[in-house]
C-alpha cells in the first residue's frame, strides 16, 4: 500500500541545527541594532559580501513566521526586532542537542565545555558548578 505524503505544518520550534548561517547572521544584526528594516540588514550584510536583497527579505519574513522576529509595519516598510533573546536561542539549541542527539544526557556536552581554555569560560563554569552544590 502506497503512503500518501502528509503536509507538515511549519513549526515555530527550532530544529536541531537551530538556525541557518543566514538566519544566524540576521539575528546577530537584529540583536545588535534592536529595531531594524530589511534594507538596513541588507546594507550591513553587503559589507561582508554580496547577497541579494530579496534573499534577506524572504529570510526575515520566514523568521517572523517561525516566531524568531517580530514584524511591525511602519509606513511602507516593516521594522523588525528580535522575538527571542540570544540566551533563550542558545538554550533552545543546546536543549535540542542534548535531547535529540545526546539522548537526554548532558555529560558529553559538559565534558566538551571543560576542555575550554579561556579563563573567563573556566571561571563561569566554576561559578555554575558552585550553583549545583
Amino acid at each position: 500500500m502506497e503512503r500518501q505524503p502528509v503536509a507538515r505544518k511549519r513549526s515555530k520550534k527550532l530544529g536541531i541545527n537551530g538556525l541557518s548561517t543566514l538566519e544566524a547572521d540576521i539575528m546577530n544584526i537584529v540583536w545588535q541594532y534592536k529595531k531594524i528594516t530589511v534594507r538596513e540588514v541588507h546594507e550591513t550584510m553587503l559589507e561582508e559580501g554580496y547577497i541579494p536583497y530579496t534573499t534577506v527579505m524572504a529570510a526575515m519574513n520566514n523568521m517572523a513566521q517561525k516566531g524568531l522576529l517580530k514584524q511591525n509595519r511602519n509606513g511602507k516598510a516593516y521594522i523588525y526586532s528580535a522575538a527571542v533573546s540570544r540566551d533563550a536561542m542558545a538554550k533552545n539549541i543546546v536543549d535540542g542537542v542534548v535531547n535529540k542527539i545526546l539522548g537526554g544526557t548532558a555529560t558529553p556536552l559538559i565534558s566538551h565545555l571543560l576542555k575550554l581554555k579561556k579563563e573567563e569560560d573556566v571561571d563561569k563554569l566554576l561559578e555554575l558548578k558552585g550553583q549545583l552544590n
